[in-house]
């Protein structure tokens, strides 16, 4: 046989000397055959590399977006209650909605390329101190909830 896939697109001959002309119909069958084959094995690929990746960065992913969620929580219970006087308060409010979004949170230069944090999170950590210090101004008994 001339090729490997002789055996199973050539003709039924064990004759190597023979030449067999393909129609148009079966070349176009066969091209669709090997691109749908291609494309399968892509796929297939992508979607089983997407979700290891999505197994490995879940929990890490959860765990930031929980903490975002604590340190937002406790600001807008702060400025809720004591915003209208204290504009410092207010204002870190509407900061901490903007650079805690999901999309500054989990920028790629934050990561190692296995997904693992590099170090600590340095826009997390820097709203814990502020989220403290606005805990401590009030007394409020909530602040033991956002860590060191």
């Amino acid at each position: 046989m001339s090729n490997s896939l002789d055996d199973v697109w050539g003709s039924d001959s064990d004759d190597d000397g023979s030449v067999v002309q393909e129609s148009p119909d079966f070349k176009k069958l066969r091209d669709i055959h090997f691109k749908r084959g291609y494309v399968d094995g892509i796929s297939g690929s992508k979607e089983a590399k997407l979700q290891e990746g999505f197994d490995t960065a879940f929990p890490l992913g959860s765990r930031l977006g929980m903490e975002v969620g604590r340190l937002i929580g406790i600001l807008q219970f702060l400025d809720f209650k004591y915003g209208k006087d204290d504009e410092e308060l207010h204002g870190d409010f509407q900061l901490a909605q903007k650079e805690l979004k999901i999309d500054r949170v989990l920028i790629k230069s934050m990561f190692d390329s296995d997904l693992n944090l590099m170090g600590e999170h340095q826009v997390i950590s820097k709203w814990r101190r502020i989220v403290k210090v606005h805990c401590n101004k009030y007394a409020a008994s909530i602040s033991s909830t956002i860590g060191n």
